[in-house]
């Protein structure tokens, strides 16, 4: 008996620790399946960047990026400046392995040239992105 509730309690635990990838990594694989947003103009991977954004919410409170950085916590400030006026969120200093990754950040791009300022919850989708880099193993 205690071996079944160990081993239910384990497979709980793995799941929510992972809570969200999936629907993360459907995105991300499928970003015409995202919905259209009018300032992206039928950019799928700017939809995509809109959808995978509104996610950084499901990245688990203990995650750290490489082990140090709370990317979840950079996602719920946004986008900040120091008192010089430098950008001090995931858009400085973090990078992006997968070229599918960019084109996503490219998408982002792509609204904000159309709308003059960058779409709600950027930082959001940027977070995800570098979850959904290092879960699947692709950061370098």
């Amino acid at each position: 008996m205690k071996k079944i509730c160990l081993t239910l309690i384990l497979a709980i635990s793995s799941t929510y620790s992972f809570a969200g990838l999936p629907e993360m990594m459907n995105t991300y694989n499928n970003p015409k399946t995202a919905p259209n947003v009018s300032e992206c103009k039928g950019d799928i991977y700017c939809n995509g960047f809109i959808a995978l954004s509104k996610q950084w919410r499901d990245i688990p409170d203990s995650y750290r990026y490489e082990g140090a950085h709370d990317i979840k916590y950079y996602a719920k400030r946004g986008w900040t400046y120091d008192d010089q006026g430098r950008n001090r969120g995931l858009s400085m200093g973090f990078g992006w392995s997968a070229d599918r990754s960019n084109r996503f950040i490219e998408g982002a791009e792509y609204y904000t040239d159309n709308r003059g300022y960058i779409p709600d919850h950027y930082e959001g989708g940027l977070a995800v992105l570098l979850y959904i880099e290092d879960k699947n193993g692709w950061t370098k």
